[in-house]
């Protein structure tokens, strides 16, 4: 701001420079997020309760109020998801796997969600099965309820699938949904009920499942891949105690952005196995949502750094993160490079290598921005 008492100065005397710091995203505490649930949830019952006792009204004012009553239900299940939600980001709730059949509990919760789905005129068709796995059950009902109220509200038809995709072949829950044609003005595919999918993607990744989602025209996918089922990852891969666990790559901040499946399945696991808290991403607007929290300590990339959106990117978290570094994956098999001191170029690792050569890659670049004392 301009002063005319101080014109040679951008910033007047007393008035502090903003520090680069300063713009790094706090973490809201998990406890912070399950108390405004519990008040959402505890005002929006309140309300109900008291419109409830209202005397006999005109049809047309009762039907005002049914439909007044059904929206505040519908808020107060959605503060008690946000306390559910807020219990096992921060460790409260039990997450104990059990095997389940998915197909059998995608069954289960399209059951539970045919009335709505018949009030809003939405068809929905199951997976066939049976696919057992190994996981929580209530947070596995828990993202079938947050998946299949966001489908609800978008959709014209929801179409569920359970099956195994890939190589190595994966259990992935699918949702496959026919968007309503958006009437002139309606919102965009950005702004129709984001905050479901936003808690669905944070209950996921807080349980190591990779969850995506893709629109093609009207038509919107929803998947969740289970990257960490026992039995059923590759046989090449090596078990945790043979991978290079330093003291600087425990517990250190990873993005993982590459938009190939099989690629970033075994990228993920990989890091998450050495110890780094992994984001596993497959698009740019997703690495931004994924940083929101706070900036990695390195990025693994299968987008170019030279692509400008992802250039763009990286300049960004450095702004945030000035020792950040960055490892690309190429196609190249023979490729193995680390960064140059003081120069921008990445490290490169072929993405056919990746067992073998992407953790010494990483535990070199860490150890280079970090070095011991």
């Amino acid at each position: 701001m301009f002063d005319a008492r101080h014109p040679e100065s951008a910033h007047p005397p007393g008035e502090r420079t903003p520090h680069i710091a300063s713009l790094v995203p706090i973490k809201v505490p998990p406890a912070v997020l399950g108390k405004v649930g519990e008040s959402f949830a505890a005002a929006s019952s309140a309300l109900q309760r008291s419109l409830g006792a209202l005397a006999p009204l005109a049809p047309a004012a009762r039907t005002v109020l049914d439909d007044a009553l059904a929206e505040l239900a519908r808020l107060e299940r959605f503060g008690v998801q946000i306390q559910e939600l807020a219990r096992v980001l921060g460790g409260d709730a039990p997450l104990a796997r059990e095997r389940i059949d998915l197909a059998q509990a995608a069954r289960q919760a399209l059951a539970d969600w045919a009335q709505a789905a018949q009030r809003h005129g939405t068809s929905l068709r199951g997976p066939g099965g049976p696919l057992a796995l190994e996981v929580n059950g209530a947070a596995l009902a828990q993202l079938l309820d947050l998946a299949l109220e966001y489908a609800l509200r978008i959709g014209t038809s929801i179409e569920v699938g359970a099956d195994l995709q890939g190589m190595p072949a994966l259990p992935m829950l699918t949702l496959r949904v026919q968007r309503a044609k958006a009437a002139p003005g309606a919102p965009g595919d950005d702004d129709v009920d984001e905050l479901h999918w936003l808690l669905f993607v944070q209950l996921a990744r807080a349980l190591d499942l990779a969850p995506r989602r893709v629109a093609i025209g009207e038509v919107v996918t929803l998947m969740l891949g289970f990257p960490n089922v026992d039995g059923m990852t590759p046989d090449r891969a090596p078990t945790p105690s043979l991978l290079p666990r330093t003291e600087l790559a425990v517990g250190r901040h990873v993005l993982l952005l590459e938009p190939p499946d099989l690629t970033r399945v075994r990228a993920h696991r990989l890091l998450r196995e050495a110890g780094t808290q992994v984001d596993a991403v497959r698009t740019i607007e997703e690495a931004r949502i994924a940083v929101r929290d706070g900036p990695p300590d390195a990025v693994v990339t299968g987008i170019a750094v030279g692509n400008a959106r992802c250039a763009a990117l990286l300049d960004e978290i450095r702004s945030a993160q000035p020792r950040l570094r960055v490892i690309e994956l190429v196609d190249d098999p023979d490729a193995f490079a680390f960064s140059a001191p003081g120069s921008a170029s990445p490290a490169r690792v072929g993405r056919s290598e990746l067992e073998r050569t992407l953790l010494r890659a990483l535990s070199q670049e860490l150890d280079a921005a970090w070095p011991k004392v």
